[in-house]
């Protein structure tokens, strides 16, 4: 039950204080700045429920090469470049005991935080928080198996209570969208709205793009909810509210060099003074989560702070624009007065869009490379935006989420778009770019998505073909590694599994920067001859 909980956590999404007033410390900005420059840069395919392969990857791209300095992702992947940003913030990582850390000190103390993530997933199921999660999968079942269906046809205000109350439930009023209750509350025409949300809920997490309802229909999950969750996980690796700096410090001093080169299902059984690693981490989580819950307003918390300002992070979602925005806006006035009414989106309207600091989307937007693909030109800067206001719509993706109002007047339509985010980064200025993917060709979903957007076959062929000059196969190509997973091969409820692959996955490279040196990945190659891996 743990396991399959710390998998349902992800796909719904998981000294220094940020308290009151205080926006940032000196302690906490301590390292580097590498806008100007960024040298190990990590581009990140999202992986839905597979999130933990991300940080199992990354810990072991941090071990060989050093910290990352920037970071591109989409969907899931922008709450892995969350969590690798509130890594970077953490003192901890550049103090070793009263002294600046050695760089390789610094890799071994991020990599161990980052590789720990499944271990604070895992804390997460001793907890009350966890209540909620826990009764979603019997919520699931209690409606595929409810007489809510049958009742519709006899008694139409019984079945609109009967949702009503499942969906009201005392645990799980803080995490339910509350658009669908509203819906479902004051509907004109409920045996229209409560067919379509039970066919919604019976599909949650499936990421199927069969129908253009799931742009339409609000999702089971509040985005914002998650938001405040992950904001406090974040807060913890970032050292923020009420940290134990000195007992944090110890536990890296005592588990990070000797955790080099071990998944964290291995770290957690090594020894520290007192106790385990794994269990001296799951004790200071709870002190910390204990403190933090008894006066959580007191602290500022990681999800405000702006994307971008520790290190530079693009994180993208879809976007529709221009003329298709009113379609969108018929569409869902159509579905609100009980009326089917299509979705009909020029593709041209469809653009990639990215959050970001300022002068990271100036640069990035400018296209110094000169990429002339059909992705590069679909480039739209979403300007600067808090972690909760990008995180409220890059991973709420169609099927979890309706397509959400951007403040603009445009509208997000999820990540899915931007899955392999190497020539963002390259116009950013980084050196060596690490694409961390999972072998194949695009997945189903996204041209599934796209397709649904008005992207005909040419389109397609432009954006996603790997046999031909397409985006993505331009996306490979230009990166200076792939870290190539298999994770799709894995279940969601798998951690050891899924961190396992995510570990110690081959590594394609030409670049003497990822071959070369006493410490190159042993499991690098110049080919691994993988799809969707090898140019």
């Amino acid at each position: 039950m743990r396991s399959s909980l710390s998998a349902f956590l992800l796909v719904a999404m998981l000294g220094c204080t940020g308290g009151g007033d205080t926006d940032d410390c000196e302690k906490c900005d301590k390292g580097p700045d590498q806008r100007a420059k960024p040298q190990l840069c990590a581009a990140i395919r999202g992986n839905g429920q597979l999130i933990t392969a991300h940080f199992a990857s990354l810990a072991r791209i941090t071990e060989h090469y050093g910290m990352i300095d920037a970071a591109a992702g989409g969907s899931s992947a922008s709450i892995t470049i969350f969590m690798t940003e509130s890594v970077r913030k953490n003192p901890n990582v550049w103090s070793c005991g009263g002294y600046d850390c050695s760089a390789d000190e610094r890799a071994a103390r991020a990599a161990l935080l980052l590789k720990s993530f499944p271990g604070y997933l895992t804390f997460l199921t001793t907890t009350e928080e966890a209540s909620a999660f826990l009764q979603l999968q019997p919520l699931l079942g209690k409606l595929k198996t409810s007489d809510i269906e049958a009742l519709l046809s006899s008694d139409v205000e019984g079945a609109r209570t009967a949702l009503v109350t499942l969906l009201e439930s005392r645990d799980l009023r803080d995490l339910i969208n509350p658009e669908i209750v509203e819906l479902v509350r004051t509907s004109h025409t409920p045996a229209f709205h409560i067919n379509d949300v039970i066919d919604g809920l019976k599909k949650l997490g499936s990421f199927e793009a069969n129908t253009d309802r799931i742009f339409i229909r609000p999702g089971l999950l509040s985005f914002e909810a998650l938001a405040d969750k992950l904001g406090r996980a974040a807060s913890f690796y970032a050292g923020y509210g009420p940290a134990d700096h000195e007992r944090m410090s110890a536990w890296l001093d005592a588990c990070a060099l000797a955790g080099v080169g071990k998944t964290w299902f291995e770290v957690a059984r090594l020894p520290t003074a007192t106790s385990t690693c794994g269990a001296e981490l799951d004790a200071m989580i709870g002190t910390y989560r204990t403190a933090l819950l008894a006066d959580e307003g007191k602290y500022r918390s990681r999800i405000d702070d702006k994307v971008g300002a520790v290190m530079p992070a693009l994180i993208s979602t879809s976007v529709v624009t221009g003329a298709s925005v009113a379609s969108f806006a018929s569409a869902r006035a159509a579905y609100l007065a009980g009326r089917n009414e299509p979705l009909t989106v020029d593709f041209d309207d469809v653009k990639f869009g990215y959050f970001g600091h300022a002068s990271d989307l100036k640069k990035a937007g400018a296209n110094p490379r000169g990429y002339r693909d059909a992705k590069t030109a679909k480039f739209l800067s979403l300007g600067a935006a808090t972690w909760r206001e990008a995180i409220s719509y890059s991973p709420a993706e169609p099927g979890l989420s309706r397509a959400l109002e951007l403040p603009s007047g445009d509208v997000s339509f999820g990540g899915w778009s931007d899955l392999h985010p190497t020539l963002v980064l390259k116009n950013l200025g980084c050196e060596n770019v690490v694409y961390v993917t999972r072998r194949g060709d695009e997945s189903d979903f996204a041209t599934g998505v796209a397709r649904l957007l008005g992207m005909d076959a040419a389109e397609q062929a432009a954006l996603y073909d790997l046999d031909g000059d397409s985006a993505f196969a331009k996306s490979l190509a230009e990166s200076d590694a792939t870290w190539c997973t298999d994770w799709n091969s894995k279940s969601a409820t798998d951690l050891p599994g899924i961190t396992t692959d995510g570990y110690t996955a081959p590594m394609e490279s030409s670049a003497p920067a990822f071959l070369s040196g006493e410490n190159a990945y042993p499991n690098a190659r110049r080919s691994v001859g993988l799809r969707g891996c090898t140019p």
